[in-house]
């Protein structure tokens, strides 16, 4: 008698579910649509800082078009200046392991906390350096830092000349 199992077994994604995608730019988002109303003039705009609902179609179609926007700067997700809000998506896409072990790094005010409760300012300095790399990613941590109340003179005075920007 043969014996049946179940663990090599992967539920399909519905390529046509709304998924959240949230900017952390500071400015207007726009860009074409590659899937869902390719070839009309109806694109997806999303506003600063907020949250628009896109097909995990249309975006698998964007990464793999190379929008950095989703992609990030090196295509696995990192430093994206468009965070992908469904885990299951962010696996598909390879931008995380279905166990967790794995994720492609976003800036978000959780990883900004970290940053700040780092108690050496050289190791703050440095993680900075490693953390802060994009337009968005400078502009969105002046916000952060205004955003959470954070009050670290000698952090936020760095912040300021790398990011060459004030938090006012």
């Amino acid at each position: 008698m043969a014996k049946t199992t179940n663990e090599n077994t992967k539920k399909e994604l519905n390529l046509d579910t709304k998924v959240t995608v949230r900017s952390i730019s500071t400015w207007p988002i726009t860009f074409p649509r590659r899937a869902d109303g390719a070839g009309t003039n109806v694109g997806v705009s999303i506003p600063p800082l907020g949250a628009t609902r896109i097909s995990r179609n249309e975006i698998i179609m964007q990464i793999q078009s190379g929008n950095k926007l989703l992609g990030g700067i090196d295509g696995q997700g990192n430093h994206a200046s468009l965070i992908i809000e469904d885990t299951p998506t962010r696996v598909e896409v390879g931008f995380e392991s279905e166990d967790g072990a794995h994720k492609a790094f976003v800036l978000t005010n959780d990883i900004v906390k970290e940053l700040f409760d780092i108690r050496s300012q050289q190791e703050f300095e440095n993680k900075v350096k490693d953390s802060i790399i994009t337009r968005d990613e400078k502009d969105y941590i002046i916000q952060a830092i205004r955003d959470l109340g954070l009050n670290d003179y000698n952090k936020i005075r760095y912040i300021e000349k790398y990011v060459e920007r004030e938090v006012m």
